[in-house]
């Protein structure tokens, strides 16, 4: 296996830790604030049936813009590592920055930084994924 794809590999398994533990973290604040959205929930751990928890809802709208932003992005990132054409510091780079990204957009979004702090992580993000089809693109012919 050639570097650039273990560096991708790497923060691709970075990031999908990231989606992974956000469902966890989701059902622990729900089984803390005893509110749930199932009645059959909240009969059996002594909760109440509530939507739009102020918490619990921010949580689930950062973990729901992690899903809108990451899973396109280890989509073409992993594609362009594996093209052969990117140098690792090119890889490690759009890594870096990316995951970066994603990390500070999540706590911005959670301790309700004033904005434009998660406007510009998302950007950031956004743009990531912009040269890195630019690249697919280019480099296909």
């Amino acid at each position: 296996m050639h570097n650039t794809q273990r560096c991708a590999i790497w923060y691709s398994a970075v990031l999908l830790f990231k989606l992974a533990t956000f469902p966890i973290i989701i059902g622990f604040t729900r089984l803390r604030r005893k509110i749930f959205v199932a009645e059959e929930d909240a009969q059996f751990f002594g909760g109440q049936v509530k939507f739009g928890d102020l918490v619990i809802e921010r949580l689930r709208r950062a973990h729901l813009n992690d899903l809108e932003n990451i899973l396109p992005f280890l989509f073409l990132f992993l594609l362009h590592a594996s093209t052969g054409v990117a140098e690792i510091t090119e890889i490690a780079t759009l890594g870096w920055i990316f995951t970066a990204t994603r990390l500070f957009h999540t706590v911005f979004y959670l301790c309700a930084a004033p904005q434009p702090l998660r406007a510009a992580c998302w950007t950031l993000g956004v743009l990531c994924n912009i040269y890195i089809a630019y690249q697919l693109l280019t480099s296909s012919y």
